[in-house]
């Protein structure tokens, strides 16, 4: 009985303290293998969501520009002073119907009873106020800095519902096909249009809220942005995407790049536009929490489109002989 009891294997307590340790130590590779790999798979998922936006913002955009109208100026002979008839006002006076567009319900085909800004007019600069104050005056082309873009496009109501400018009562409603659209990123810092965009919808966030687009009547907003109705003309209900924290404009000539562009002045527009959005996590971020900043989470990615501009004239360069 002594010899039975005496040759039995067993564990000793050092054994069992390496054993307890290693699994431990096997455990915990496997919970963080395990957690990187869900992280890195909300990171894809948001990439794509990311791209999802981007496509369809992108798309919408394209959409716009290649809606705009434009009527080039005439350069007129000094000794040609000959008025032009009512019936074909010429775009030297600011008298035309804008290309591919249609007269306002009364008749008018200016914003605001102005006319299209002649070369010896005054013009757009490309600051947020100078932008604003294009809304009054123009009726065609575009006028766009590096972050902001306004458009006037023709583009038919869905429903075909038209009303006089005496009717009309919100920018929503319709009295032509001529619109105005504008581009910019709400941001609480920005100042001007953008910081009292961004106030609206904040709350208790800083820095910038997202993309938003302004659309209207031309005659209903050019009349609002006179009258100083400014929750009329800015006609934001909503924010169109928080993820979008930046937006890029740059201006194709045909030869260089530029940051602003100005169809009055320039008499022309660009032959493309190139856009750049700047899309984050709108859910994470000392902008839209208190908490730290998560490690694996996804960093800001751009997302980049050139747009061709239907009818813009075709650039020709110098030839040598």
């Amino acid at each position: 009985m002594k010899n039975v009891l005496t040759n039995r294997a067993g564990f000793t307590l050092l054994e069992l303290l390496i054993a307890i340790g290693l699994t431990s130590i096997l455990m915990v590779a496997l919970f963080s293998a395990m957690d990187i790999y869900f992280k890195l798979q909300l990171d894809s998922q948001e990439e794509i969501t990311r791209q999802q936006i981007s496509r369809a913002l992108l798309r919408q955009m394209t959409r716009d520009i290649q809606s705009v109208v434009f009527v080039k100026k005439q350069a007129v002979d000094d000794e040609e002073t000959a008025p032009t008839s009512p019936g074909t006002g010429s775009a030297a006076s600011g008298g035309s119907t804008p290309a591919g567009g249609s007269t306002q319900a009364d008749g008018s085909t200016q914003a605001g009873g102005s006319n299209s800004l002649s070369s010896t007019g005054s013009t757009a600069q490309t600051t947020d106020g100078d932008t604003t104050a294009a809304m009054l005056k123009y009726t065609s082309g575009l006028v766009g800095s590096a972050t902001d873009l306004l458009l006037y496009v023709s583009r038919p109501d869905r429903t075909l519902s038209y009303v006089d400018a005496q009717s009309l009562t919100s920018t929503s409603e319709r009295t032509g096909d001529l619109m105005m659209i504008r581009y910019l990123v709400a941001d609480t810092s920005a100042g001007g249009l953008s910081s009292t965009i961004a106030k609206r919808f904040a709350g208790n966030k800083n820095g910038p809220i997202g993309l938003v687009r302004i659309t209207g009547d031309l005659y209903g907003m050019s009349t609002a942005v006179q009258a100083g109705e400014e929750r009329d003309f800015t006609c934001v209900d909503q924010i169109d995407a928080e993820e979008v924290s930046q937006v890029a404009f740059s201006y194709f000539d045909g030869l260089n790049w530029q940051e602003t562009w100005d169809s009055t002045t320039l008499n022309s527009l660009p032959v493309a536009i190139e856009i750049i959005l700047t899309l984050r996590n709108a859910e994470s971020g000392d902008v839209f929490s208190s908490n730290k900043p998560d490690p694996y989470a996804l960093g800001e990615t751009k997302h980049r489109m050139i747009i061709a501009l239907p009818l813009a004239e075709p650039f020709i360069g110098e030839t040598v002989l």
